[in-house]
């Protein structure tokens, strides 16, 4: 609701103002300049991406959401989010202990995180550049399998869920490319760092991983 309140104040504050100089202060792209100046110190995005990385053994996609608002043409803040979809099914071989021993299941892996994206632009205006994104947040892991309990009267099924939060640090760094004057279109690599190290299913060789990104970014930047 910030983001969007924040939106409409940059359009009301979107006014001409008359005698600047041109060429210095202009947004270059690939499929032609933006025509105009850049007229306000602040914008705002949305943006769609797909990720790629590793949860332990396991390859997962990570598609996820960002907002927020631009300072000065280098400097965002916003929030973030991803979580995880794998299209094969995204099992992992899985070991519950209880008192009948230790049971290995395969089972499925979910759950995100997401939290706070800090990022600085090195040559915002220039047709392609470069930017440091930072996410400061948390997330939820779960395991779901399907366990067979039998008895002496009924044989039934039965879901269990295993999970744990954790908290997350990841910097990066992307390449941008302004292909028009509202949409850019980056491509980056970042590190997933979780301090958790106590915890069942976080353990830190299922978290602490590489990730690839494409992203699509919308706004006025």
């Amino acid at each position: 609701m910030i983001c969007w309140a924040s939106t409409l104040a940059v359009y009301a504050q979107d006014t001409q103002s008359s005698g600047a100089s041109t060429g210095t202060n202009e947004i270059k792209t690939i499929f032609g300049n933006g025509t105009g100046k850049c007229k306000i110190p602040m914008g705002y995005f949305i943006e769609l991406n797909e990720a790629y990385s590793h949860f332990g053994h396991k390859s997962v996609f990570l598609p996820g959401i960002s907002m927020g608002l631009i300072l000065d043409h280098s400097w965002t803040i916003g929030m973030t989010g991803s979580f995880i979809s794998d299209p094969n099914g995204g099992q992992f071989h899985h070991s519950h202990q209880d008192s009948t021993g230790t049971n290995k299941h395969k089972s499925d892996l979910n759950g995100g995180y997401g939290g706070l994206l800090l990022e600085y632009t090195l040559f915002p205006k220039s047709r392609v550049h470069v930017s440091f994104p930072l996410t400061i947040g948390g997330g939820y892991i779960y395991h779901s399998h399907l366990a067979h309990l039998s008895d002496s009267t009924e044989t039934q099924n039965k879901w269990y869920h295993h999970g744990d939060s954790f908290f997350v640090i990841e910097p990066g760094v992307k390449l941008e490319v302004n292909v028009v004057k509202h949409l850019r279109i980056d491509l980056g690599v970042s590190y997933r760092y979780s301090p958790e190290r106590d915890h069942w299913i976080t353990s830190p060789d299922l978290l602490n991983q590489l990730t690839g990104k494409l992203t699509f970014r919308f706004g006025k930047f």
